[in-house]
């Protein structure tokens, strides 16, 4: 999550994730009051029918309260959660249909186990991932933590600001932790954050599910982290917001959330009055008065910077707390313990489309001139007449496949991963496993996220690694592809896709000729929006062969000899496989819509 001394928050490396850190560790051992300023309202209770009938008992303050508080009762043979839920699993006896449609990214749920339900029933919802957190031991959950560094706070008993002592040394912090009684927190082991924050953000749509479990990827629409809190007696975390949509699991202890909305939808940058850094005030104070001037930095202040009740629950064992970016909260300790938070964040719509929007000027030598201002150039007479054409360039990208180009069919369905072992890169796609036995192909294998876009990584890929399109049918069951055999089809080229043969990156520095390496020219490189980052990583990325009719050389010469221009193709069995495969992975576009929503 933010820590208030951070940068950017959107395009993260793995080692800055780290340093983003988010307490949500609380406790000063005194009962609040819950109207907190507010007029006490009665409690009332709802019931919420279900898609399958059965109804839901939620409590209800009223409209303006920012948590809607159901009921999970004891069930006969009820499962754990596993380390990889579905939304209905996790929610449970919400459904994720109901999650999504009335409650995701709009207001607080508290799915409690604790009223009517018995303490047997609540750990055993959260017994497997007890175990995964080593039992709850302190000390092996330090040891085995994602992070760098750990983390361990100091309150200000005068103000109960936050400082934050950051710690390499593993001894050192569980010493801290144990005997001066810090507040820590960590990551998650990478088993459990991976499992988790794939499983979420596939669940919610986050990011489309795209996931990079190595964290190394800079443009990965879609990221996370575990945050692990092991809370100690007195510790409160006051008011704060995060730009994060997060479910919180109780493994144990017990702590006192009290919420309140806020005025700000969509949030870029958390905001963060409960650490002592003024110097992080400036930047949190821009970013929130791009949606709304009058924010001030401070606790929330009703009708000025929160709207509604403020509201408080006890979150207890086996009880899962999910609220959106934007909302106001405090959490005091009421009984030390352990919880985990999972912490997710997607590309903005902005992000994306001025990312592609990049790559388009990247093309025109107009755009790419640099910033002059002397005795010949006026740079802000140039830089109108550029601003004059630019609703014509969107245009173009528009007649091009707009929405599409920027967002093709791969990236819209979320790769299927599986763990193998332990550690950061113990993880692959269960299809890419499958093409390298020959059987199918996979995501996981087109997706060089990582962005290493060198010669010598490029040539390692060679043939263990190339799909061939013949074979490739790890198509997602609901993507909707709809070419007969036989049927003329008008393609474009993506204006943001381009091909290149592997030999044009390999024969230089292994002193092959081009025209020598026959196996070579059959295999290309698919690269797709890579221009809208410092790196130049692809958001699509696939090295694939050719079929034996040369379909695909066709249309590289094609590419550089004129551009985007549409193209009929009749689908015949000999290139049906290679246009379903540049469709998916973003090179072509179908000009009717209908045939590959």
């Amino acid at each position: 999550q933010q820590h208030p001394n951070s940068g950017a928050v959107s395009s993260m490396s793995q080692s800055s994730k780290k340093r983003q850190t988010k307490s949500h560790i609380r406790g000063n051992g005194k009962k609040i009051r819950q109207d907190m300023g507010q007029p006490r309202m009665k409690r009332q209770t709802k019931s919420h029918i279900r898609g399958n009938g059965r109804k839901i008992r939620q409590d209800v303050s009223s409209d303006a309260s920012p948590v809607v508080v159901i009921q999970n009762k004891k069930v006969e043979n009820a499962q754990p959660i596993s380390l990889s839920p579905n939304l209905d699993e996790l929610l449970h006896p919400m459904t994720e249909q109901e999650f999504l449609d009335q409650y995701f990214r709009q207001k607080a749920v508290h799915i409690t186990c604790n009223k009517g339900g018995t303490e047997d029933y609540a750990l055993k919802r959260v017994s497997d991932l007890r175990e995964a957190m080593f039992d709850l031991d302190p000390e092996m959950i330090l040891r085995e933590t994602s992070s760098d560094n750990i983390f361990l706070w100091l309150v200000d008993p005068k103000n109960s600001t936050i400082r934050s002592i950051e710690v390499s040394d593993v001894d050192t912090a569980i010493s801290l932790h144990k005997i001066a009684k810090h507040a820590t927190y960590c990551r998650a082991p990478p088993m459990v954050e991976q499992n988790l924050v794939a499983s979420l953000l596939k669940a919610t749509g986050l990011g489309c599910g795209q996931y990079d479990p190595s964290g190394e990827s800079m443009i990965s629409m879609g990221r996370g982290e575990v945050e692990t809190f092991i809370s100690t007696e007195h510790h409160l975390t006051n008011w704060h917001y995060d730009f994060q949509e997060n479910f919180t699991i109780q493994l144990s202890g017990t702590k006192r959330w009290t919420i309140q909305q806020g005025t700000i939808k969509d949030a870029i940058r958390g905001c963060t009055p409960h650490y002592a850094a003024p110097e992080a005030v400036e930047s949190q104070l821009k970013a929130a008065h791009l949606f709304d001037r009058k924010f001030r930095f401070g606790f929330p202040e009703t009708n000025v910077t929160a709207v509604g009740n403020v509201q408080s629950i006890d979150v207890k064992p086996g009880d899962v707390f999910y609220f959106p970016a934007g909302m106001w909260h405090k959490v005091e300790t009421i009984e030390p313990g352990v919880s985990i938070n999972v912490s997710l964040m997607a590309s903005n719509y902005a992000s994306v489309t001025s990312q592609a929007l990049h790559q388009l000027l990247f093309q025109d030598e107009r755009w790419r001139q640099p910033v002059l201002n002397n005795s010949r150039v006026a740079a802000v007479d140039h830089l109108k007449a550029l601003l004059k054409d630019l609703p014509s360039m969107i245009q173009r990208l528009e007649q091009n496949g707009g929405a599409e180009a920027i967002l093709p069919p791969i990236l819209r369905h979320p790769p299927n991963f599986r763990s193998i072992g332990d550690g950061e890169d113990a993880w692959e796609d269960v299809e890419n496993e499958e093409q390298e036995c020959g059987t199918d192909g996979g995501e996981g294998a087109v997706r060089d996220d990582a962005g290493s876009d060198s010669a010598e990584a490029e040539g390692e890929l060679e043939e263990d690694n190339t799909l061939d399109p013949m074979e490739f049918d790890s198509f997602p069951e609901n993507w909707s592809y709809n070419v007969e055999l036989g049927e003329t089809v008008q393609v474009s080229r993506n204006p943001l896709a381009a091909l290149h043969k592997l030999t044009e990156t390999t024969s230089f520095y292994d002193n092959n000729d081009d025209d020598d390496d026959d196996d070579g020219k059959c295999i290309f490189v698919l690269n797709v929006n890579y221009a809208g980052n410092e790196m130049h990583q692809s958001a699509v990325r696939v090295v694939f062969r050719d079929n034996d009719d040369s379909f695909v050389q066709s249309l590289y010469c094609n590419e550089r000899q004129d551009g985007n221009a549409t193209k009929s193709i009749k689908v015949s069995e000999k290139n049906e496989s290679h246009l379903k495969f540049l469709v998916f992975h973003g090179y072509l576009q179908i000009l009717d819509s209908n045939s590959h929503s």
